[in-house]
């Protein structure tokens, strides 16, 4: 093990920036998707906040959360600052967590681990992809094939990805997208470590609570076989969108609001 590996694991995680907290009433926590940052979650604040008190943090490594040095932005070492972040803010009763993309995933496995904490999870297109092995169906399998290509096909073209992270954002007005040089490397080792190589399924079926999966029928990244596949847990509901696409827009938010009250 080296020196730095050494000194990252005595240090205590970071604290993540709490981008958003208002309202008053039962607790909500907001997590938002890769290459994203809690600006994401503007057009569901403002149907939550006049009910509850709702806190958008940013993940580790994106918007105005820094990594420290060392960093290999596991689904561990996210659950972990997340945590800290979270007992940080004394909260006194159990939340409800929702989580957009990846941040489905990492909420996923926060309620497994944190058990006592969260009250009822909210997933919303989660990009859920389980092992080809595992996998009977042709169609899911090639699906899944080729989703987990073009993640690594991202992933070894940095200077084109980068390149034309602005011409994106003028492609999708209204999305909050943060791909750039400082970020990239949280970008590219929380999509390999978290979303390539993830075991959300399993950890879905250890959360002790309630859990809505919330996606819309033109998402892009969503295969529907998985999310059927986790229908037929007896705590998990779904709920599918029409004309609804991967970014949080208003039917999508609607919806996650509609759920909450």
């Amino acid at each position: 093990m080296s020196m730095l590996e050494r000194v990252r694991r005595t240090q205590e995680p970071p604290l993540l920036n709490v981008a958003v907290d208002v309202g008053e009433g039962p607790v909500v926590v907001l997590l938002h998707g890769i290459a994203s940052s809690s600006a994401s979650w503007r057009q569901l604040v403002p149907l939550l906040s006049p009910l509850y008190r709702v806190i958008a943090i940013d993940v580790l490594g994106f918007g105005g959360s820094q990594a420290p040095a060392g960093s290999t932005f596991t689904l561990d070492e996210h659950v972990e600052a997340l945590h800290r972040t979270l007992r940080s803010l004394r909260l006194r009763r159990r939340y409800t967590l929702i989580g957009h993309s990846l941040g489905a995933l990492i909420s996923s496995r926060y309620a497994a681990v944190h058990r006592r904490e969260v009250s009822h999870l909210v997933l919303v297109a989660p990009p859920i992809y389980g092992h080809r092995r595992y996998i009977d169906a042709l169609g899911h399998r090639m699906r899944v094939g080729g989703y987990l290509w073009f993640y690594r096909f991202v992933r070894d073209n940095r200077l084109t990805i980068v390149g034309n992270a602005g011409r994106l954002s003028r492609w999708m007005p209204g999305v909050a997208t943060a791909v750039d040089d400082r970020a990239w490397e949280a970008f590219s080792k929380t999509m390999q470590n978290c979303i390539e190589a993830q075991t959300t399924t399993t950890d879905i079926a250890q959360v002790p609570v309630p859990i809505d999966v919330v996606w819309g029928t033109r998402d892009q990244v969503i295969v529907p076989a998985a999310l059927e596949a986790l229908g037929t847990m007896h705590h998990v509901t779904l709920h599918e969108v029409p004309r609804s696409d991967h970014f949080l827009r208003p039917p999508l938010a609607r919806e996650v609001a509609r759920l909450l009250r």
